[in-house]
């Protein structure tokens, strides 16, 4: 057994990479950089490292399956004993590496030279590819990191700048997580945090708390939020073009002149939210909560909002034309200026359940019925 051991060792045992190749690599990098007065060799270190990581993966998937074969070949007790406590000690060693790794990464978002902070943090999200298991606890450590940088509790929102460079380098590892490897009770928190104009373009952040939060003019076209807690964040002139907001929590969120085109906000809650005008043309907004929500303003152009609630919302000059209102309920909704012209599913009923619909903008048919149909009767009232 010890000879077996030893002579797979040796099959996996890291040899020495060429001068040539490593040369190679260096000039294939500097090409795709454009080239340039920039000497080839300068990518010498950053090639050796990729060319390194490259043979240890390759390494490491060859050894695996030699020890699959000896044990498929071979079927006595002490040969499959023997493979199985080589496989531990080979895992127990490729353990020990990325131990290593995470402490020397650690110490890295520590350091006082920002190029070091960012370094440790390309480092974490590289190893939390390598080692899945390892994946949430890195992305805990990061979103720390980014709460520690960016924290707004007891500033002046006036005086927040946009994200720092570390921060974002932090963020972008976190939004390029495989969210599929995480249980569904797993929360990141990024809430009281500073994200003004932070690119988080197409970032999976679903299920992540970012209450309290200030986004403004972020950019998250494409980012998936469902789930997400967003509860009182400001979020005032974001670009959230086509992203997901599916059972998302904006209670009080501050969406003002934020651009929602396209986007899926199925049965989200923005109670009380402010989307004075913001743009939500083309946006899903079914069965969504829009209770007391400013939506003065805005602009809804064929958004569907059937079953959503608009009880006591403010539609003061909102663009309505070509929504789905089905089910829609606008008790107590101000519909001053409002324009409802060619709206699908729009019954008089429901107009007659809100405030200033007198002063709504309707197609002539509906004005006609509108103007046709008796008031309503004063409740407690008999006829005369």
């Amino acid at each position: 057994m010890k000879t077996i051991g030893k002579f797979l060792q040796s099959l996996i045992s890291p040899a020495p990479i060429a001068p040539e190749i490593i040369r190679a690599k260096a000039y294939e990098m500097w090409k795709a950089q454009g080239g340039g007065d920039i000497n080839p060799d300068a990518n010498w270190q950053a090639a050796l490292e990729q060319l390194q990581s490259a043979e240890k993966l390759s390494r490491r998937s060859f050894f695996l399956e030699l020890i699959r074969l000896i044990i498929a070949s071979l079927s006595t007790g002490a040969t499959i004993f023997g493979g199985s406590i080589l496989f531990l000690n080979f895992s127990q060693g490729e353990n020990r590496l990325i131990t290593e790794r995470f402490t020397r990464s650690i110490e890295q978002l520590g350091n006082k030279e920002e190029t070091i902070r960012i370094g440790g943090i390309y480092a974490l999200e590289r190893i939390a590819k390598d080692s899945p298991r390892d994946g949430w606890t890195i992305m805990e450590v990061l979103s720390s990191f980014v709460r520690g940088k960016q924290n707004i509790k007891g500033q002046d929102p006036a005086q927040l700048f946009a994200i720092q460079t570390d921060a974002q380098a932090a963020l972008t590892a976190i939004a390029r997580r495989k969210i599929d490897l995480e249980n569904e009770r797993q929360y990141l928190d990024l809430s009281f945090t500073n994200l003004r104009e932070a690119n988080l373009v197409a970032a999976q952040l679903d299920r992540v708390k970012l209450n309290n939060a200030s986004l403004i003019k972020a950019d998250l076209r494409q980012a998936n939020l469902n789930f997400a807690n967003l509860s009182h964040a400001n979020l005032h002139d974001a670009n959230l073009t086509q992203t997901r907001l599916d059972r998302s929590n904006l209670i009080q969120a501050n969406l003002s002149n934020t651009n929602l085109s396209a986007a899926n906000l199925n049965e989200a809650n923005l109670n009380k939210a402010d989307l004075s005008d913001a743009i939500l043309d083309g946006a899903i907004l079914t069965n969504t909560s829009l209770g007391n929500t400013n939506l003065s303003g805005a602009i809804l152009i064929g958004a569907n909002l059937r079953g959503a609630t608009l009880s006591k919302a403010n539609l003061t000059k909102a663009d309505l034309s070509g929504a789905d209102l089905a089910g829609v309920n606008l008790e107590g909704a101000n519909l001053n200026k409002a324009d409802f012209r060619k709206t699908k599913n729009l019954e008089i009923v429901q107009i007659k359940q809100a405030l200033n619909w007198e002063l709504g903008i309707y197609d002539p048919a509906i004005d006609l019925l509108l103007k046709a149909e008796p008031p309503l009767k004063p409740e407690g009232r008999g006829n005369s």
